[in-house]
């Protein structure tokens, strides 16, 4: 699929969408770092793709909310490889309340993650991924980005902020020859979904099977694409219909 061999950095990997795109990517030719807060998980991963590859992948426990865990990140990765082809800026929360229960610390804790965090991992790995002959960011957005329900507005903001800083730094990265992408997926059968506060029944159809993103996240990798959706159609219908409101 890629001519050599890719270091590719994927945050949020212990578990759902970034987990399975680690286990996709394992068997391509690749060099990969595991970055998640949890180390017994990122060791389970890692255990599950030295049994299917043989090869060991680079775990690396870290908060990408915490600027001195993602230096701290960046400078072993660097300590391991000369330069990073790929970061997948994965690593998410999501604190499904409507907006008057979610307390100040919750609505700060959900920012810190899904945006401070992709900020901080590509601040720290830039100096890595200008050293790639063809690097590529890739910021795990949502559909929820474009549109927001009850009880996920605080989380949707955070994701709009997260589509709308690629947008600008697909713009700023083209002098260095960096692309960048935003994949936008929506609800998916992953234990992300476990915190939801209230029960939502969601047509069975709208519901993604990670695979099948982690299969997108992969060939946006290889053509190095700028937006991509699982299914655009999805996008329409929650905006016509409001399944969720």
């Amino acid at each position: 699929m890629w001519s050599s061999t890719k270091t590719i950095v994927i945050t949020g990997a212990s578990k759902g969408l970034g987990r399975e795109t680690a286990l996709r990517l394992c068997r391509r030719d690749t060099n990969l770092v595991l970055v998640a807060r949890t180390e017994n998980l990122l060791k389970e991963t890692q255990k599950e793709i030295e049994g299917l590859t043989g090869r060991t992948p680079l775990i690396i426990p870290c908060d990408v909310s915490s600027e001195q865990d993602v230096e701290r990140m960046s400078g072993i990765v660097g300590n391991n490889f000369n330069h990073v082809d790929v970061l997948i800026n994965n690593a998410g929360i999501g604190i499904h309340k409507v907006s008057e229960s979610l307390s100040n610390e919750e609505m700060r804790r959900q920012f810190e993650v899904n945006f401070y965090g992709p900020f901080y991992c590509i601040k720290a790995l830039l100096p890595l991924l200008k050293l790639s002959d063809s690097p590529y960011i890739l910021n795990i957005g949502s559909l929820v980005g474009e549109i927001s329900f009850a009880d996920n507005s605080v989380y949707a903001a955070t994701k709009s902020a997260l589509s709308c800083f690629s947008d600008g730094l697909c713009s700023e990265m083209a002098k260095s020859g960096i692309r960048v992408g935003l994949f936008l997926p929506g609800l998916m059968s992953t234990s992300f979904q476990n915190n939801r506060e209230r029960t939502i029944k969601v047509p069975s159809f709208m519901v993604l099977n990670p695979q099948q993103a982690a299969a997108k996240i992969e060939r946006a990798i290889h053509r190095r694409r700028k937006k991509v959706y699982t299914y655009r159609w999805m996008l329409l219908i929650m905006k016509t219909k409001r399944l969720f409101g």
